[in-house]
């Protein structure tokens, strides 16, 4: 080491001594930008990659969505099942109508057979 009157020996140390704070300061500052940054790119991918998943997901949805659709009966086919329904409920006053025809003529014919029967009991007794 140098003596006390050199002031080079002094001033070089003095210097290395601040030069080292400086770098040490400007380290911790670099690293907390690069921690910074870095944190926060990976929050911004773990965003994307959340909201690219929920995308997908939606998607599907929407596949599924409109699997269903293409599946059920359109305006034509409605419009057949209408007229297919008119033309059973038709058919079904018809044979309501039938119905009630043949209803009549069987209570008249068991109101004449029961003459019969009454008139065929009268004669015995």
């Amino acid at each position: 080491m140098g003596r006390q009157g050199e002031p080079g020996v002094t001033l070089d140390l003095n210097f290395l001594k601040d030069l080292t704070g400086v770098l040490a300061f400007a380290i911790s500052v670099i690293s907390m930008i690069y921690a910074v940054v870095g944190n926060r790119r990976k929050d911004i991918e773990r965003r994307f990659h959340e909201g690219s998943k929920r995308m997908d997901r939606h998607d599907l949805r929407l596949q599924e969505l409109a699997q269903t659709v293409q599946g059920m009966p359109g305006k034509d086919d409605m419009h057949r099942l209408e007229l297919q329904l008119s033309e059973i409920a038709g058919d079904m006053k018809a044979m309501s109508a039938t119905m009630l025809g043949m209803s009549q003529s069987m209570a008249r014919t068991e109101k004449i057979v029961g003459r019969h029967e009454d008139h065929l009991m009268g004669d015995r007794s």
